[in-house]
């Protein structure tokens, strides 16, 4: 299957996509939740080396910046995930119609 050309590609760019309104919203949104995600993981690295040898409750703050952090990461890729798919089953039914 042949690629389409530069022409078509930019004349393509020109069609309105047909976005609802979630999925114009969940488009801003986003990419400040993958930023958000991709921030939190150095600022866990960066807890955990500077507050190094600081201790709570027998542990050090950078394997409490990993206890909370791993599951707050975990968290946020998931609803990124789940809110994806929602917005995806959306168009497509809206396709449908």
């Amino acid at each position: 299957m042949a690629r389409p050309s530069l022409a078509e590609r930019l004349s393509a760019m020109d069609k309105p996509d047909h976005a609802t309104e979630a999925g114009a919203m969940w488009g801003s949104v986003r990419p400040l939740l993958v930023l958000g995600r991709i921030l939190m993981v150095g600022m866990l690295i960066i807890v955990g080396e500077i507050f190094d040898d600081v201790r709570v409750a027998g542990l050090t703050i950078g394997v409490w910046a990993l206890v909370l952090g791993i599951p707050l990461f975990l968290l946020i890729s998931s609803f990124i995930t789940y809110v994806d798919r929602l917005v995806g089953l959306e168009g497509k039914e809206d396709a449908k119609c």
